[in-house]
């Protein structure tokens, strides 16, 4: 008890001692003498390093913009919009998106940390900050293999780097192994989907383009995250869709061109090529109107060389070189036209009707792989109208409306976006709304 006293005394000297020199002072503790015991410098030396190189952060940005300097868009994606106050909290989330984007030599930076990357340390440079945007799993979409391949969306590349300076989506993996929506959840909506467009006397077609990862697999690497999972997940997603949801199956005849040594995919980018898509358009046509391509005649023209987009998310150019074609479908005159570049509005392509034709209407849901064959499908069909199915989380009313114009309708989704669940036309609210519109005008 004595001990507890006396240290209770000690500690109210110290307290009363303090509060008397803080009295006694009367200037601010870094205008006291340096030698002084309460003494604290306003600004040490690395505080004011501090302070010069915020400043510096700061400001140069602000002053690259008044030189004239201006954000490159360098992705395969837009620059991320300003915020609105109206997004709520959005404001604030999306914010830092926004800012980063708009930095003033930003492409510059990301070359020269993946130049470091891969030199200095001999590795890839991870942009964390550039992957798509993908929900997480609801949940296993198949029986899934016995592997550590199942993993969050976050542990899987951007970019698969393969053999022979091949490059691959990791989307494609990602979309198989994270889905957004359960396998079941996907189906379900194709076939309601499918039951809404014939309901009105139209006809559905349902048109899947594979992965890359899918249709050329030979460059991939030995090793890479999700490899198992995908693959299993890719086996499944083409026996279930082709069975239950009446997709066209193009691996083999894409397959059967490869082997004959034609390009069907780029190198560096994700997309297919010319080769490619025309596959599809044949396979379309075929779909529509059996006997209609017996005449035609396809010949390869000029190269086109396009900038990839799978180098920008490893902050790298690139760019493949693709074979054109022309398409006579009587036989004798081409007949293709200028590519479609913008479906995010509909895009009308008329032709007079001939031989080799689809005369019938159709309207064409789909996304960046409808770009490429549109010079072909210029050719081969003579009223057609492209959408892309993302019109539908901006105003499903006008995506209907554009079905609503084909006695044919045909919904082009990627493998990677189908298999993952990603587009908002499987939406069920948004197919009821689409089966109303579509059932209000009738093709008769």
């Amino acid at each position: 008890m004595a001990i507890l006293l006396r240290s209770v005394a000690d500690y109210h000297h110290t307290v009363s001692v303090q509060e008397e020199r803080s009295r006694s002072i009367a200037v601010h503790e870094a205008w006291l003498p340096s030698e002084h015991p309460l003494h604290r410098p306003r600004h040490g030396g690395k505080q004011r390093v501090a302070l010069i190189a915020a400043v510096v952060f700061f400001l140069a940005p602000l002053l690259a913009i008044l030189l004239g300097v201006r954000p490159a868009q360098f992705e395969n994606r837009r620059l991320a919009q300003a915020p609105s106050i109206s997004d709520g909290w959005g404001f604030f989330t999306g914010m830092s998106a926004w800012a980063s984007d708009r930095l003033p030599f930003r492409d510059s930076a990301v070359r020269s940390t993946d130049w470091i990357s891969r030199n200095v340390f001999g590795e890839t440079a991870l942009f964390d900050t550039m992957r798509p945007a993908s929900p997480p799993a609801l949940g296993p979409v198949a029986p899934l293999p016995a592997s550590n391949d199942l993993r969050p969306p976050s542990s899987y590349p951007q970019v698969i780097e393969g053999k022979d300076g091949w490059l691959y989506f990791g989307y494609d993996v990602e979309g198989k192994c994270a889905p957004t929506r359960s396998r079941e959840e996907v189906l379900s909506s194709l076939q309601r989907l499918r039951s809404a467009v014939e309901a009105s006397g139209r006809r559905f077609v349902l048109v899947v383009p594979p992965d890359k990862t899918t249709a050329v697999p030979g460059h991939l690497p030995d090793s890479y995250a999700g490899r198992d999972c995908a693959r299993a997940q890719s086996q499944d997603f083409w026996r279930r869709v082709t069975t239950q949801a009446g997709a066209l199956d193009l691996r083999k005849p894409l397959a059967a061109l490869g082997n004959t040594g034609v390009p069907t995919y780029n190198t560096l980018d994700t997309h297919w090529t010319d080769a490619g898509s025309l596959t599809m358009v044949r396979s379309l046509a075929e779909t529509i109107r059996p006997g209609v391509s017996d005449q035609w005649r396809a010949e390869p023209r000029q190269q086109r060389q396009t900038t990839a987009d799978l180098p920008r998310l490893l902050g790298r150019t690139g760019a493949d070189r693709i074979r054109m074609y022309s398409l006579a479908p009587d036989g004798l005159r081409d007949r293709t036209k200028p590519y479609i570049t913008d479906i995010t509005k509909p895009a009308h392509i008329t032709s007079p009707p001939g031989p080799g034709m689809v005369t019938t209407p159709v309207t064409m849901i789909g996304d960046s792989f409808s770009l490429a064959p549109s010079r072909y499908l210029a050719a081969t069909f003579s009223n057609l109208t492209v959408l892309a199915y993302s019109t539908t989380s901006t105003d499903v009313d006008a995506l209907a409306r554009t079905m609503a114009g084909g006695d044919v309708v045909v919904l082009e989704v990627v493998e990677r976006n189908l298999a993952g669940g990603l587009p908002t036309l499987l939406d069920p609210g948004a197919i009821d709304r689409i089966g109303a519109v579509l059932k209000s005008r009738p093709v008769k």
